[in-house]
């Protein structure tokens, strides 16, 4: 019995170690399981994934550095007693210092919108987490010194347990109220048929992201070669969207249906897309229909209509990157803010591990790679009528291209570039359709989802608006009519019945007309507010406040 306490005696060990246990458990379990769930289910529409494939592979995660931790605590609890307190206060303050910057300081956190974060404007951010550290160390090294060793150990204990239990009732909570239970069905936006046109009548949406028109006109105006590019198209500058960003303006553009905070998004994601006028038409009539637009839901709603949109395999093709993003994720909210700027992620990128279908390759709003494709892939015929709206990042950013459609360093990028870029990559495509023969048979907008309000989010009202209708030929032309994305639907409408760019509004230069606009923080979709325009599109000035508010 003697010698299996020398040789096993690590059962002494665990039993002297609970402290550093527990604390080691708690400490695991809140960076690697309740950390990423808890940011799936209060953001389940920014993920195409469920907790059904993150849980088994952030599991591994917790196991093995919970148990990397525990042999830690054990190894200083046989070497020398004082090392262990010692480690055990230092990691107590880790943990508690964590869970505040995690789960109370989280306020005034920088978006993840794919835009470079200017560190230095945090200034005081990183004052208040630097004094969060010390205060904390200095509170439990005065308890670490003041308290007898064992009851400071059992203090950790009791504060460990009562946090696990915490945190297992929040997420519980949190899966009941954000459909955490709920398997997402998978479905999977491919390339499909992308470059597949009718020789009879295409219609056709390029829609290139965040391209402000005040900003295209400034590129224009210096550098009239673009215009060329939209010989035979219709430039209207005076267009005003309908929100600040592509999760809403999206799909209204395509159905003309407002969200006003009335359900959840994704319930009304799936409406606009069932209700869509334009999408009833084309089936209607029989027309082959691609949305190649990344940032669709993952759950059906009406989407099996879209011959791109297929079911994906369940699975994670990369889990390597998968887990280094989502621990970058949590390091974004938990760590201090001396060590943010290292845990920077795009969200955008977890789309890039979901697996295609068998032979499919999964369409991406990558700039580089649409280009690409424009470059090397063969446009192909058929005689049913298409319907082809692709999104690409356009002018959004990361700034990670130059004219030439080449990537740079973002440091080294402008938004200007990407706007070039984009107008390159426009080029190259209208060209594409002309040598195939589908140029004119074709109705073509291209336009963007928003505009950019260079760090001032309100003013993003103004995106591009250029087009051309079937068989349309002239020289480029700009208009100032005070037009809509409101008026989209009708817009399609006259398009498919073959009208020119001189009919497809109602709205005229020289008309004055009042134009609705809702606006919301990025950091706060559940507070909407109606605006009306009264006067050009590009003068944020002038829009006022309604007074009807859209919250939830």
């Amino acid at each position: 019995m003697e010698r299996r306490k020398t040789v096993f005696g690590i059962s002494d060990c665990l039993k002297d170690s609970k402290g550093g246990i527990w604390l080691s458990i708690v400490t695991c379990f809140m960076l690697f399981l309740y950390a990423p769930l808890d940011l799936l289910f209060t953001n389940q529409d920014e993920f195409w994934f469920d907790a059904y494939l993150l849980v088994p592979i952030m599991s591994v995660i917790f196991g093995i550095t919970c148990l990397g931790s525990i042999l830690i605590f054990i190894v200083l609890k046989k070497w020398k007693e004082i090392l262990y307190r010692i480690g055990l206060a230092l990691y107590f303050i880790a943990f508690i210092c964590l869970y505040v910057q995690g789960n109370v300081l989280t306020g005034s956190l920088p978006l993840l919108d794919g835009k470079p974060i200017d560190w230095s404007l945090y200034k005081a951010e990183y004052i208040q987490s630097y004094i969060l550290w010390i205060v904390v160390a200095i509170v439990v090294f005065v308890m670490y010194r003041k308290v007898k060793p064992d009851l400071f150990e059992k203090v950790v204990r009791i504060v460990s347990i009562c946090m696990l239990l915490m945190f297992c009732v929040t997420l519980f909570t949190l899966a009941l109220t954000n459909h955490g239970f709920e398997k997402k069905p998978g479905l999977c936006v491919t390339t499909r048929n992308m470059f597949q046109m009718s020789e009879d009548t295409n219609l056709i949406i390029l829609l290139l992201d965040a391209v402000d028109a005040r900003n295209m006109n400034e590129i224009l105006e210096e550098n009239p070669k673009y215009g060329d590019i939209f010989t035979d198209f219709t430039y209207f500058d005076n267009m005003l969207g309908v929100y600040p960003a592509t999760r809403h303006a999206v799909p209204y553009i395509l159905s003309g249906k407002w969200y006003q905070n009335e359900m959840e998004f994704r319930e009304y994601e799936a409406l606009a897309y069932a209700e869509s006028p334009l999408f009833a038409r084309l089936e209607e009539e029989g027309w082959r229909i691609g949305l190649y637009e990344a940032e669709l839901l993952s759950n059906d709603g009406g989407k099996g209509r879209f011959e791109n949109v297929l079911p994906s395999k369940r699975g994670i093709s990369n889990k390597l990157m998968f887990i280094k993003w989502q621990i970058q994720l949590v390091g974004f909210k938990y760590a201090p803010y001396c060590l943010k700027p290292h845990t920077f992620v795009n969200l955008k990128d977890f789309n890039t591990v979901k697996i295609p279908p068998e032979g499919e390759t999964m369409f991406t709003m990558s700039n580089s790679d649409f280009y690409d494709r424009v470059l090397h892939e063969e446009i192909s015929l058929t005689d049913q009528k298409c319907f082809r709206y692709i999104h690409i990042n356009g002018g959004h950013a990361p700034f990670i291209y130059n004219e030439n459609v080449e990537e740079i360093a973002p440091e080294d990028g402008t938004y200007e570039d990407n706007i070039k870029a984009s107008l390159t990559i426009t080029r190259e495509y209208l060209d594409k359709l002309k040598e195939s023969g589908v140029y004119d048979n074709s109705a073509i907008i291209v336009m963007a989802d928003h505009g950019y309000g260079w760090g001032n989010y309100f003013n993003q009202q103004n995106p591009i608006f250029f087009v051309k209708g079937v068989g349309e030929k002239h020289e480029f032309r700009i208009s100032d009519a005070p037009v809509s994305y409101m008026d989209m639907q009708q817009v399609y409408e006259r398009l498919m019945n073959g009208a020119g760019c001189e009919e497809i509004f109602d709205w005229k230069s020289g008309d004055q007309r009042e134009r609705r606009y809702i606006f919301y923080e990025h950091s706060n979709e559940d507070h909407m507010i109606e605006y009306m325009q009264p006067g050009r599109a590009d003068d944020a000035d002038a829009m006022y406040e309604t007074g009807n508010v859209y919250d939830r």
